[in-house]
């Protein structure tokens, strides 16, 4: 008998067209598409434009079957047009099964299937852009045209509330952030990304996570070297800089009429709040 795992009871619905499926996963119900034959064929006609709502978590099979089989029959997931089920679903039929049902492969097999693929050049060895699985690599001539119809869309706000809630609380691996970090090595960031990132204004709780993770932390002898005999200062434009204290001690005449002034002088948090002033 298989053991039970733990099951998420989820409602998908199409966005395009309002089609829904109602199903079971003990993966992640966010990334997994369900297993319907029907809903498969939707998603791939109209892509997968769909909206996830989770129904519960159950660690119990009793309560797992007995929702699944009380929503099916309320709902009438199998005779409604608004459903794209084929059969009842009871919480229990498909899915993932507990691995330890599995038996491994032997030794002698894995070498025999060793030995049967040695010397065989993989379909995608030297093509870039291409993962294993995919078949079918998109050309430049498909990426353009991609690119074109897509330029200029802005994702709407329920989409990014919808990205928010999904992400909240999930902690950026040091693998991500290592390939993140060489993505981006190298690139040269313009002065509109700049004050655009500047004009953020952070939450308490924003200030107080950064402040965490960086407690603690020392900067590098590179860090230092760069940053040495310079100050941060504020031009008359409200822009923040730093530059050479040579170049700054050289300014002549009275400090309001001065191109830089320290961010942090009277003459500096008066340009800086001069810059948060509405317009009239």
């Amino acid at each position: 008998m298989k053991q039970f795992i733990p099951t998420y009871l989820y409602i998908k619905t199409h966005n395009i067209t309002g089609l829904k499926y109602f199903g079971k996963t003990s993966n992640d119900p966010y990334n997994y598409r369900g297993s319907g034959k029907h809903w498969l064929a939707h998603i791939k006609k109209h892509g997968n434009d769909v909206s996830t709502e989770i129904l519960g978590y159950y660690t119990t099979k009793e309560e797992c079957q007995r929702v699944a089989e009380e929503f099916s029959n309320n709902h009438n997931i199998v005779e409604s047009k608004e459903w794209a089920n084929l059969i009842l679903e009871n919480g229990l039929d498909g899915g993932a099964t507990n691995r330890t049902n599995y038996s491994p492969h032997t030794e002698l097999a894995k070498k025999k299937m060793s030995d049967a693929n040695k010397g065989r050049i993989p379909w995608n060895k030297g093509m870039p852009g291409t993962t294993p699985g995919n078949t079918k690599p998109r050309s430049e001539k498909t990426k353009e045209l991609l690119r074109e119809a897509n330029l200029g869309k802005k994702q709407t706000q329920a989409t990014i509330e919808k990205r928010r809630a999904k992400l909240k609380g999930h902690l950026v691996s040091n693998k991500t952030r290592q390939k993140l970090s060489k993505a981006h090595t190298g690139k040269i960031v313009s002065e509109e990304t700049k004050q655009k990132l500047r004009a953020v204004i952070k939450t308490d709780a924003q200030k107080e996570h950064l402040r965490n993770i960086n407690l603690g932390k020392k900067a590098s002898d590179a860090t230092k070297e760069k940053l040495s005999g310079k100050v941060v200062v504020i031009d008359k434009q409200g822009k923040i800089y730093r530059i050479p204290k040579e170049q700054y001690y050289s300014q002549v005449g009275p400090k309001s009429d001065w191109e830089w002034v320290g961010h942090k002088s009277s003459e500096g948090v008066a340009r800086k709040l001069k810059m948060k002033k509405p317009s009239t």
